[in-house]
């Protein structure tokens, strides 16, 4: 299958916690044409993607949810979405789709490293301790004992800004970010004020 509408994918590339979920809703209630993958797939991505999130739809819901998003903003010029991996928790991005992402426009967003542990604070902390002990042992194959032995010694110390911070380490060094580019463009975000980050974003286009 192709991509069926002829808009240009403005694709948001950023490390973990850059905003780009924020980013992408802040969008949504603004009016703009807008695919968010995490909320179709009731997933964020990663060990701890599922954390205050519901079920997981099957992989035919989300592949019709996402059509139907598509075929919703087909006489839109551009569509914003979020860079991703081939899947979502364990639902796959149908082809057709990651084929487009790699032809759209990347918008890569620069934040630094304080300001995306504020973001993942603010979006996870209500999970409590509990819930990110069973997700941060999804990760016993591959992580060392001796980094899940520390990370679950800061979770029940509830010390959430120090595991997040050392979360992101890993991240940062396994993750690959920025898939097949045709354009790149940097977003510095020096603090983020998702007004003030939005309207950045789209004086760029």
């Amino acid at each position: 299958m192709a991509f069926p509408a002829s808009s240009t994918l403005i694709v948001l590339c950023g490390k973990t916690g850059s905003g780009k979920t924020l980013l992408l809703q802040h969008l949504t209630e603004l009016g703009y044409p807008v695919i968010n993958l995490e909320k179709i797939a009731s997933h964020r991505g990663s060990a701890f993607g599922g954390l205050l999130l519901p079920a997981q739809p099957s992989q035919k819901e989300f592949e019709n949810e996402i059509k139907n998003v598509v075929l919703n903003y087909a006489s839109s010029p551009y569509i914003f979405i979020e860079q991703k991996s081939s899947s979502i928790g364990k639902r796959k991005i149908p082809e057709w789709l990651l084929e487009k992402m790699k032809e759209g426009i990347h918008v890569q967003l620069n934040v630094d490293k304080k300001t995306r542990v504020n973001n993942i604070l603010k979006e996870y902390k209500a999970a409590g301790k509990e819930n990110f002990i069973d997700a941060l042992r999804k990760l016993n194959k591959r992580l060392p004992q001796s980094v899940i032995t520390e990370m679950t010694s800061l979770l029940n110390m509830e010390n959430y800004e120090e595991f997040i911070e050392k979360m992101l380490d890993y991240y940062d060094n396994t993750s690959k970010y920025q898939a097949e580019k045709k354009v790149t463009v940097d977003l510095d975000v020096e603090i983020f004020d998702i007004n003030n980050v939005t309207k950045k974003l789209l004086a760029l286009l």
